[in-house]
């Protein structure tokens, strides 16, 4: 195993851990697009945490809407007519029971609510006296369930189905509401399975609440290219990337269930994206067994994700000013937390231009959290595959030498690429201000924190000097120089939407 992981093409360990990044860029190209409504900012901003979160314009939320259309089971197609037909506002009420489409629900109008009765519970694929279930099993193929462009959106308690694309898409929007939604596909690890079930993208003042997401064959809860965002209080499970922020700016991300996926919950940029992500705030999560078996396509937009490990919990890439803490992992097979640069994906700095250089991950703080047991133990659950998922092997390989070697027996709760943002200045040892400090970790923990060196690992790792490149890696006991720091300046506040 080791010999057949060293001899693979070596971008970065790091890109072991954060395969599931180009989860977020879909067949219809959204990393790209500069639409004006989420994608006016260039990445240039001097005090990225300059308005707190809050929407500067303070545009007021929608005033109630005296427009009622009322719709039961049956009438779909009457549905349908009237949603294609609105002209303004209207609150669009669902009776209990199931509702099966033969195309996507199309909404194209501001002030539009849509609520059902109820978002039932997990595998309930027929609505109940106090469920309303949205069926897309006989939809025309590549369509979404409901999809959603419109100022002030708001759906909730209602099920979306076996939609053939997205199960819910918004786009475009600002002052969008998620509220008490499933989104879920009948088949477990089923590669045919829609790509996201919850996907607001390049959109502003965007929340995500006691919502569900499963079976997903890319990301089960998704924000992308967004402004302002409070993603609270879901569970997503069985997909193969559970929860993720991307290329977002402020966002408050708590009280979640990031379990049994392949990766748990992620933030982290893209290149080819105007906009660059700042201020992320993840506290309060549970991120723990997140090692199921990928079973994303190989092609077409999940081509990427489908090489990420089993057993990933959290990776930070490309992101700055990210507070992490209170959150708990455990359990993750290929390790918890990772924090990683940009060009651990894509080297070429141009590339990364339109986002005004927004490669490297700067200013994380790791602080408070609690790290299980039995995490980084088993990297791709040992199930690995060189030919789709190499990088994976290729880790296995690392620290099945540091277990013969130095007794490193896991992957450490966090590592560290250790690229530097600036290569011209070599001299700070810390030079992101990554802090990991006062958390709780296994007992017996020797250490919190590894640095793998990648400028230097990588080159002796492509000349199968295996031990050359361990013996470039270094690490930190728990609370050890140079990881004790105090976050940053100035402190991240909670979102506040309209």
């Amino acid at each position: 195993m080791m010999q057949l992981a060293l001899r693979l093409p070596l971008l970065s360990l790091a890109v072991v851990l954060v395969a599931a990044m180009g989860a977020c860029s879909d067949d219809e190209s959204e990393a790209t697009n500069t639409q004006n409504d989420a994608g006016t900012d260039t990445g240039t901003d001097t005090d990225p945490g300059s308005d707190a979160g809050t929407r500067p314009d303070g545009d007021a939320a929608s005033t109630a809407c005296t427009n009622t259309l009322e719709f039961a089971p049956g009438e779909e197609q009457k549905l349908q007519d009237a949603v294609n037909s609105l002209t303004g506002c209207a609150n669009i009420v669902l009776a209990a029971g199931t509702f099966n489409f033969t195309n996507a629900l199309t909404i194209r109008q501001a002030g539009v609510t849509l609520s059902g009765a109820g978002k039932g519970a997990k595998g309930e694929a027929t609505g109940g006296a106090a469920s309303t279930v949205l069926v897309f099993t006989t939809a025309a193929k590549n369509t979404n369930g409901v999809d959603a462009v419109g100022d002030k959106f708001v759906i909730r308690d209602l099920a979306i189905w076996n939609a053939k694309k997205d199960g819910l898409r918004v786009e475009s929007s600002k002052n969008v509401k998620i509220q008490r939604i499933r989104t879920e596909w009948a088949n477990e690890n089923d590669v045919t399975n829609g790509a996201y079930g919850i996907y607001p993208v390049k959109s502003e003042d965007v929340l995500i609440e006691e919502s569900e997401a499963y079976n997903a064959a890319d990301a089960g809860i998704y924000v992308g290219q967004t402004q302002r965002a409070i993603v609270r209080k879901n569970i997503a499970k069985q997909n193969v990337a559970g929860i993720e922020i991307e290329n977002t700016k402020f966002a408050d991300v708590y009280e979640n269930v990031a379990e049994d996926n392949t990766c748990g919950l992620v933030v982290f940029d893209l290149p080819g994206n105007p906009i660059a992500g700042t201020d992320i705030r993840v506290h309060a999560n549970s991120v723990k067994k997140n090692n199921r078996a990928n079973f994303a396509s190989n092609s077409g937009s999940s081509s990427t994700v489908s090489q990420a490990p089993a057993g990933t919990g959290t990776f930070i890439l490309a992101s700055r000013r990210v507070e992490l803490f209170g959150n708990t992992w455990a359990e993750n097979n290929s390790g918890d937390v990772a924090v990683l640069s940009g060009f651990a994906i894509e080297p070429d700095p141009t590339k990364w231009a339109a986002g005004g250089g927004n490669f490297g991950s700067k200013d994380i703080h790791i602080h408070d959290n609690t790290f299980g047991a039995d995490s980084g133990t088993n990297v791709d659950n040992g199930s690995l595959d060189p030919t789709a998922r190499p990088l994976g092997a290729l880790l296995a390989g690392l620290y099945a030498y540091g277990n013969g070697a130095a007794g490193i027996t896991r992957v450490e709760p966090v590592i560290w690429d250790g690229l530097d943002p600036d290569p011209t200045n070599t001299t700070p040892a810390n030079d992101i201000n990554l802090c990991v400090k006062t958390n709780t970790y296994p007992a017996g923990t020797a250490y919190a924190v590894a640095d793998l060196n990648f400028s230097v690992s990588k080159t002796l790792a492509e000349q199968d000097d295996i031990a050359g490149a361990w013996g470039a890696t270094t690490r930190a006991a728990p609370e050890a120089t140079p990881y004790v720091c105090n976050g940053f300046t100035p402190a991240l506040t909670p979102v506040v939407l309209p």
